[in-house]
């Protein structure tokens, strides 16, 4: 997805696999209005071949709380036009995780959040999908992060939310990124991306065992406290069916 010339007063954007339900833009939009949201957000179903399966959202009270707990995709929003031309924050183009770089660069101008508890969004799962056939494009995500921090730098955002950042990197790294690497079929690329993925989490944070958002009592920060140089080497042999039970 890439932002060009936007109109209207709120912003909507949708995957072309999914689909919403008739109603909802309207909904998110009295919403908004009512509330004098910068954002709105709603739940949606995962719709796989022969299941469906709910996704419910936490509600988040702020911007550091947004950061730890926010869905990061866009197409389950409704956002306020003028915030993304005002910032001029868009899509990069030519990388995957485009949803990831776009949402954390635009959370902190939005000061206030509304929420929608209806599944309004249809999430199409294929098994040729992007985000089912992972290679050695998956290592992009080291690139959209490192845009994120940079941004939050050059926006002299980064030491209010230095914690936040910290333990979002953590997560995506060793939770959903380490999910798809153990997809990748070819071994020589999969354990490339398995030896990055770690060096890259030490690297550019160090501390990030003692972080204290992942001091946290949750079966995710209880199996990222778990990690270390040498848990991290079994899990990697453990691979795909262990991290599948882990993050249902």
């Amino acid at each position: 997805m890439v932002c060009h010339t936007l109109a209207g007063e709120y912003i909507a954007f949708l995957d072309s696999d999914d689909y919403i339900d008739l109603n909802a833009y309207e909904e998110m939009y009295n919403i908004a209005k009512k509330e004098n949201a910068d954002m709105v957000e709603c739940d949606f179903i995962w719709e796989y071949p022969n299941k469906q399966k709910l996704d419910i959202g936490e509600i988040y009270s702020s911007k550091k709380e947004m950061l730890e707990k926010a869905r990061v995709v866009a197409w389950n929003k409704l956002i306020k036009r003028e915030i993304i031309e005002n910032q001029k924050i868009e899509f990069p183009i030519g990388l995957r995780y485009e949803d990831v770089e776009f949402f954390y660069k635009l959370i902190p101008y939005l000061n206030k959040v509304s929420f929608v508890k209806k599944y309004f969004i249809h999430y199409t799962q294929r098994k040729d999908s992007i985000a089912n056939t992972q290679d050695i494009r998956t290592k992009e995500i080291f690139t959209v992060l490192d845009n994120v921090i940079s941004y939050y730098k050059e926006k002299n955002f980064y030491e209010e939310y230095k914690q936040e950042l910290e333990y979002t990197y953590t997560r995506l790294l060793l939770c959903s990124s380490l999910k798809r690497i153990c997809k990748i079929q070819d071994k020589t690329e999969r354990n490339k991306l398995l030896k990055e993925t770690w060096n890259n989490l030490n690297t550019k944070f160090p501390n990030w065992k003692k972080n204290e958002i992942l001091k946290k009592n949750s079966p995710k920060n209880l199996y990222m406290r778990s990690i270390n140089k040498i848990t991290y080497k079994v899990l990697c042999q453990w691979g795909r069916p262990f991290l599948t039970s882990v993050f249902k």
